[in-house]
């Protein structure tokens, strides 16, 4: 590696980019996945989900000197147009949550972008987006403006908070960080004979009536609220492939019954609330049935050797950002958040790369506009 005359690292004579797309779905998932930093949407079945919707899954693994640095699985389409038009041999490309870096070090950052500039030029790409969790001013997301990474014309994410739970060694330690109320509201449940269960889902028996009563959780809990929800046959098949291949668990709340649920993703050291809900007519204002649920998925977690708990967002692209106080419309979910011990991150937006300066240029004017 060369040292270019403003100081920065050259790594692009050390960079190599190994295609993975035919790997063994558990070879690929054991390093996007599984690794420390790794992502659920990075998973094998996640990619493969996605040619249902036109999408085609490429998985690439980046080496600096021979050491594998960083993987991204992408999914690819064409542009619309005529079979040997001037169009149809550039694509698009996005990498949920991609990519997973696999060294710290300021240099690996930079291969793995070097390495994505590869994968971009050698697919025709006029916008390859990446989306990875790196947290506003990180060195990672520094890296991206002078890697020619610029931020995407339209945010991806809902939200680009996080609110993040540190997993203790002892329970005594995790209690200390959950606020007075918290506490009280957890026995509170326990006492009114509020019980919570996990689902296996790996077991075929188990897993399909429990996927089809959260369904029915999830999209009651979107009706009532307002989020959009995909229809019955996608969601199902969506988390029955991330149950299966083990990077997703469902959990259970209630009282006499499923009152609450929560699909939870399996992202390397960290834990990732995915989708929840609660059914019609639960009273969990009475029964606090979630305060249980969410205090012993917590428990089961740094069990399990999970380091942290992401809660999931605080903010929506219409109210973004950290929640300051009572005029946020996401305020009491926050305080909710906030007394289990979880603390607030705020991630970088999307970010896109173009190879074709003016088509890149053109593609983010339509973006603007769409």
């Amino acid at each position: 590696m060369a040292t270019s005359p403003t100081g920065r690292i050259d790594v692009s004579s050390a960079v190599r980019v190994v295609d993975a797309t035919d790997w063994q779905p558990s070879a690929w998932d054991d390093l996007a996945v599984r690794s420390a930093t790794g992502e659920a949407f990075q998973s094998h079945a996640w990619g493969e989900l996605k040619r249902g919707l036109g999408w085609t899954p490429l998985r690439y693994v980046i080496h600096l000197d021979d050491l594998p640095i960083a993987v991204v699985s992408v999914q690819e389409r064409s542009l619309i147009g005529r079979r040997g038009g001037p169009l149809h041999r550039f694509r698009i490309h996005y990498a949920p949550r991609g990519p997973v870096l696999l060294a710290a070090a300021p240099e690996a950052t930079m291969a793995a972008l070097d390495g994505i500039r590869r994968i971009a030029r050698l697919r025709h790409s006029v916008a390859f987006t990446i989306d990875p969790t790196w947290e506003e001013g990180s060195p990672p997301a520094v890296a991206l403006e002078a890697a020619g990474f610029y931020t995407a014309a339209r945010d991806v994410q809902v939200s680009r908070t996080a609110m993040i739970v540190p997993l203790e060694p002892s329970e005594a330690a995790q209690r200390d960080l959950l606020g007075h109320t918290t506490h009280a509201d957890i026995n509170r449940a326990i006492s009114l004979g509020v019980s919570t269960e996990q689902i296996d889902l790996t077991d075929e028996a188990a897993r399909e009536p429990a996927l089809a009563d959260f369904y029915d959780i999830h999209a009651a809990t979107g009706k009532r609220e307002g989020f959009i929800v995909r229809d019955r046959d996608y969601e199902l098949e969506q988390w029955r492939r991330l149950g299966e291949s083990r990077v997703a668990s469902l959990w259970f709340a209630g009282l006499n019954g499923r009152d609450t649920g929560a699909l939870l993703l399996h992202s390397g050291r960290l834990l990732v609330y995915f989708a929840a809900g609660s059914r019609e007519g639960a009273d969990m204002r009475r029964t606090r049935a979630n305060h249980l649920l969410q205090w012993e998925i917590i428990r089961w977690a740094a069990a399990a050797g999970f380091t942290g708990y992401d809660m999931g967002g605080v903010d929506t692209q219409a109210a973004p950002g950290v929640p300051q106080d009572q005029t946020h419309p996401l305020w009491n979910l926050y305080m909710f958040k906030r007394r289990f011990g979880a603390t607030p991150v705020v991630r970088i937006r999307a970010h896109e790369f173009a190879p074709n300066i003016p088509l890149g240029a053109a593609w983010r004017l339509a973006r603007r506009f769409r």
